[in-house]
């Protein structure tokens, strides 16, 4: 079971609802977010990590704080091997995906408008020619782009691996002979989401939280 939990960002927090959340963090957290200097970003950082917190709690295990958190040397941060976790935001969209029983990564992305040519270099060739042959050429931009980003977070290696290294066959990955599966989640028109994990059809809940 994968528990997708999300908050959708509506209106910007009242101050006092901001600094009482950001207290429930640790100190080097609280720090981290405040050094944001737009409120959007210190805001997506905070519903991040509240999300984890509550996502824990959810699942009945409490006995992991965001103290517990170590970091792998891509700096994906992680409690042991009984818990898989990954945290993404886009848009309107924070976004935490929990397991206990899957490894999982998830990306969203807002859809809008970018120079594609800006972005050859991150696809491979056969991919390329699919994306400008497409008819939403946008919509299959960023499901491609949405998918890897997935996969390489599921994996821990971020975008430390060049993106075009990695081949999608029917919504799966073949990497270092393991396979990794990947989910679409419908939000709303305008944003893209995709779940990565190890299981070709893992049951996923989602779970809204409001702030």
């Amino acid at each position: 079971m994968i528990k997708l939990f999300f908050y959708k960002i509506t209106n910007r927090l009242e101050t006092a609802v901001f600094n009482n959340l950001l207290q429930q963090l640790p100190i080097a957290l609280q720090h981290k977010i405040l050094k944001y200097r737009n409120w959007q970003d210190a805001e997506r950082s905070l519903a991040g990590n509240i999300l984890l917190l509550k996502g824990l709690e959810f699942i009945g295990r409490k006995e992991y704080t965001l103290d517990d958190l170590k970091y792998t040397e891509f700096q994906k941060p992680y409690f042991d091997e009984a818990i898989s976790f990954n945290i993404t935001h886009s848009g309107e969209y924070v976004i935490c995906a929990l397991s206990e029983t899957n490894k999982v990564g998830v990306d969203v992305e807002a859809i809008k408008d970018i120079p594609m040519e800006d972005f050859t270099n991150l696809f491979a060739n056969k991919e390329w020619k699919e994306l400008i042959n497409a008819t939403n050429k946008l919509h299959a931009f960023y499901t491609l782009w949405t998918k890897k980003e997935a996969f390489l977070k599921a994996v821990g290696c971020g975008l430390s691996q060049p993106l075009n290294e990695v081949v999608i066959e029917k919504n799966s990955i073949t990497w270092e002979n393991q396979q990794w599966f990947l989910h679409e989640i419908v939000l709303d028109l305008h944003h893209i989401a995709y779940i990565c994990s190890d299981t070709v059809a893992p049951q996923i809940q989602l779970v809204e939280i409001n702030l």
